[in-house]
């Protein structure tokens, strides 16, 4: 059979091995791939126009032409895909659509397990949400900030609570360069970073992630993977210390007990009296990560945590499962108002953000984009990203006729 081409005689999804050969030569980028630049980082707007820009001042100091030159020239979205895809190769092939198509099978690292369809259907099931344009307003600045959990962002998007093995992808860096990267790049484009962790790893080692979220004054989320609630108890007044503004259960994990480190290490299951138990034993704002159907949803909210995310784990634990935006609304309809809703997975752009609130969402969690965006510029790399983010979520305010992000609904999109 034939594989599928669009307009410029590209394979579409058949032709993964295309696709991958290019992706591993940084410098193989065609006119169509620089446009890309922006998919990749969940860039657009802005980040595209810094590209252009770029591209232009080259063009012209080519020519002969003189150009200011700053001793310290601002980071480029050109620059950072750049070097994200040096580093994070053959872990991630940083593609310009992060659709989970290149790396699926490559489960343990950024790909989706098996077919790669439930990484591959977070991502579709953003695409097919569509937005309603709306201009008939004098709508000009709108007032994109949110508070949660008594946390005032800039916009509805935090840091996923990425795990230390991150830093260890591709090339590698080291964790707390990456955890610092993460966290204070968020802080910089006025948002809250995250870090995961395994409550059984050395207390050394969980304690030097910790005071990094303590160093940002908490303005981070800290996730744990559902070990035994009394290992997570032991290492609670650690946690309560640097005091980050919530605290995630990955019980999305689950399923990963095959794959630990330490091997001793066990992921299990959390029941509803286990939950309600952890609820009440953790005083700040409880959050039961990997709910995906409405009455998950009910049983989380009995147990007395504050929030949940809607997630399936990146598509990394389990194949064949929906995307995120598509069981989304229907989660909603259940708990909204009664907890506080996130939802993950392929949040690439500030109109991801818009789409899934209008679905029901509080807020977003964002994951590979800010690890490729660490590897490929640090901490700037991160502020870059997120800050375009937001960009693109403002503008995409104003052509919806929202004014504020507590009057986004679902009046504003078609799925």
């Amino acid at each position: 059979m034939t594989a599928k081409t669009n307009a410029n005689l590209e394979p579409v999804n058949g032709g993964r091995d295309a696709r991958r050969d290019r992706a591993n030569d940084p410098c193989n980028l065609s006119r169509r791939d620089l446009f890309g630049v922006s998919a990749a980082l969940g860039t657009g707007g802005l980040a595209g126009q810094a590209l252009l820009s770029a591209a232009a001042a080259a063009q012209a100091q080519s020519a002969g032409q003189s150009s200011a030159v700053s001793s310290a020239p601002a980071l480029t979205v050109k620059a950072v895909y750049t070097k994200a895809r040096e580093l994070l190769y053959p872990t991630c092939r940083v593609c310009p659509q992060c659709d989970g198509v290149a790396c699926a099978g490559e489960s343990g690292g950024i790909g989706g397990i098996g077919s790669g369809k439930s990484f591959q259907n977070n991502y579709t099931a953003l695409q097919r949400v569509e937005l309603n344009l709306r201009t008939l307003t004098e709508l000009t600045r709108p007032d994109t900030s949110t508070t949660i959990f008594g946390q005032k962002l800039s916009f509805p998007a935090v840091a996923a609570p990425m795990g230390y093995n991150g830093a260890g992808f591709g090339k590698g860096m080291p964790v707390e360069r990456f955890f610092d990267a993460i966290i204070g790049g968020c802080n910089d484009a006025g948002t809250a970073g995250g870090v995961g962790e395994s409550p059984a790893f050395a207390v050394q080692d969980l304690q030097s992630r910790l005071d990094i979220v303590a160093r940002y004054h908490g303005r981070a989320v800290y996730g744990v993977k559902p070990v035994p609630n009394s290992t997570i108890m032991k290492i609670y007044p650690m946690i309560e210390a640097a005091a980050p503004f919530m605290v995630t259960i990955d019980i999305d994990s689950a399923g990963r007990y095959q794959r630990n480190t330490p091997p001793e290490v066990t992921y299990g299951p959390k029941s509803v009296a286990q939950l309600r138990d952890l609820a009440r034993s953790i005083k700040m704002p409880l959050v039961i990560k990997g709910i995906m159907t409405p009455d998950e949803a009910l049983l989380a909210a009995d147990t007395g945590a504050k929030g949940i995310v809607v997630s399936n784990h990146g598509g990394r634990v389990l194949d064949g499962t929906p995307g995120g935006a598509d069981v989304l609304a229907a989660i909603a309809d259940k708990v909204k108002g009664k907890m506080v809703i996130f939802i993950d997975g392929c949040m690439q752009s500030g109109l991801d953000v818009i789409k899934c609130l209008a679905l029901g969402a509080d807020a977003v969690m964002v994951g590979r984009h800010l690890l490729r965006a660490a590897f490929g510029g640090g901490r700037e790399g991160v502020a870059l990203f997120m800050n375009t983010m937001k960009d693109e979520f403002e503008r995409a305010m104003v052509l919806t006729g929202v004014p504020s992000v507590s009057k986004i609904d679902r009046r504003i999109v078609r799925v």
